[in-house]
């Protein structure tokens, strides 16, 4: 068939070749003599080479969209099995929709949700912040009736109420939280630009090791460390630290030491993903295979472990958007306000949650819910009590896109702030409150930008 489609495409390339020559003869004795263009009927030897370049690329797609149709045919009844599946398994509770109880669950989900509030604006009120108190007393007292509407005339988005509800949660975090100080001097602005990076180098573990972390000691005041975590099996766990002195070492690969966290990367106490951050001589991490915060101090060697309440691990909810990145669900990230985890949960249907740590104990003080879903973004970072969020643009490029002020509790999804990469995976992402430097391990390669804002 190629062959075939070879001819007919010279012979729609090559019209002059199907015409005869007219040419003038000269009579020598018996003979006629005359010259011809013998070049006319020559085989279009690049012409050829050109088509069946054209027709091997054509042969080639093909290939390839069969292949394609093929894998679709295949998972479609598996997609119809799925569906089929959830429908029969939904039958049995189609008689609580019928009869509006799931309403009535929903609801008293949302008083036991309202009553803890109420214990919330009862300590801002002891803390001395009266009139914020008050005010928002008065917001909850305002749901409260809607929600006796709602229980009479079966009248009222649920879903509005709960975004309400989140909003207020997220004001009362704020006003237990951030200092009048802080608020006047860091946050109130957001990124406006991120530089060219300012180091780019291989990891000095070569590009065996596509996924892990590094950076520089982030608490204000500490000695000065630069580390390197590397993930090996299945870029998933870890045990060792590498440390180094200086920047200057480090870029020399020279001084350096290795701390084993765990005596093995299969012990409980090894590392899980590449959410790793380094903070007041102490490491951060998930705990291996639990949905755990793990601190490991470099100073005793000891470890202690906090339980992550109702986070999703495992692949629950990783950073993805075209693909996931495996073992990403838990996120350590450190600012000028302290250390931080970035997670999503079921109860927040996956949308990122950031809960600020006491660095000491891994208890969590205060707790944010965005409406960002955690699936849809590349990775994250805080700044100043501001935590944002990235997307993917391109192999070489990344945006954020998308800013969650813990001052506010407000959101802003308009950013357009673009990065620059130099392969495709971004496995970890954190910012430094004290070279004021990003930091991202980007597929075995080390990069640092400036910030502007």
């Amino acid at each position: 068939m190629s062959l075939l489609l070879i001819v007919t495409l010279l012979s729609l390339s090559l019209p002059e070749a199907t015409g005869t020559q007219r040419v003038q003869g000269v009579k020598q004795k018996d003979s006629c003599l005359c010259d011809i263009n013998a070049t006319l009927w020559d085989f279009p030897v690049t012409l050829y080479e050109d088509v069946a370049s054209t027709v091997d690329m054509c042969d080639d797609l093909q290939t390839k969209l069969k292949i394609r149709v093929e894998l679709m045919e295949e998972k479609i009844p598996k997609i119809q099995a799925t569906v089929g599946n959830l429908t029969e398994r939904l039958k049995a509770f189609q008689y609580l929709n019928s009869r509006s109880l799931y309403q009535n669950l929903q609801l008293r989900k949302l008083e036991q949700d309202l009553e803890k509030l109420e214990k919330d604006i009862n300590s801002v009120h002891q803390d001395g912040k009266i009139s914020q108190a008050q005010k928002l007393s008065q917001e909850v007292s305002a749901i409260r009736e809607i929600m006796k509407t709602t229980t009479e005339h079966n009248k009222f988005n649920l879903e509005t109420l709960r975004d309400n509800m989140r909003m207020l949660k997220n004001r009362v975090e704020t006003c237990r939280t951030i200092e009048v100080q802080f608020r006047s001097n860091c946050s109130q602005r957001l990124l406006t630009n991120i530089t060219e990076p300012v180091v780019t180098k291989l990891s000095p573990y070569g590009k065996s090791y596509p996924a892990g972390s590094w950076g520089r000691e982030s608490k204000p005041g500490s000695l000065e460390r630069h580390w390197i975590q590397p993930l090996v099996s299945g870029n998933r766990f870890g045990n060792v630290l590498r440390v180094y002195p200086t920047y200057e070492d480090l870029m020399g690969s020279r001084g350096d030491q290795d701390i084993a966290v765990a005596s093995s990367y299969s012990q409980p106490n090894a590392i899980q993903g590449p959410g790793t951050v380094l903070y007041d001589e102490a490491l951060f991490y998930q705990c291996y295979t639990k949905g755990e915060l793990c601190r490991y101090d470099l100073t005793t060697k000891s470890t202690i472990r906090k339980v992550l309440p109702d986070v999703g691990f495992n692949n629950r909810f990783p950073y993805c958007y075209y693909t996931c990145y495996d073992w990403t669900d838990i996120d350590l990230s450190a600012d000028e306000m302290g250390l931080w985890v970035i997670y999503a949960t079921e109860e927040s249907h996956g949308n990122i949650v950031l809960s600020r740590l006491d660095s000491d104990s891994l208890n969590i003080t205060h707790t944010w819910t965005t409406r960002l879903f955690k699936k849809s973004v590349t990775n994250a970072f805080m700044v100043c009590g501001v935590l944002y969020a990235t997307r993917y643009i391109s192999p070489y490029r990344e945006e954020v896109f998308y800013a969650f002020d813990t001052t506010s509790g407000r959101e802003n999804n308009r950013l357009a702030v673009q990065m620059e990469k130099v392969a495709p995976g971004v496995a970890n992402l954190h910012y430094n409150p004290v070279d004021k430097l990003l930091y991202m391990y980007n597929d075995s390669y080390l990069l640092a930008f400036r910030l502007q804002f």
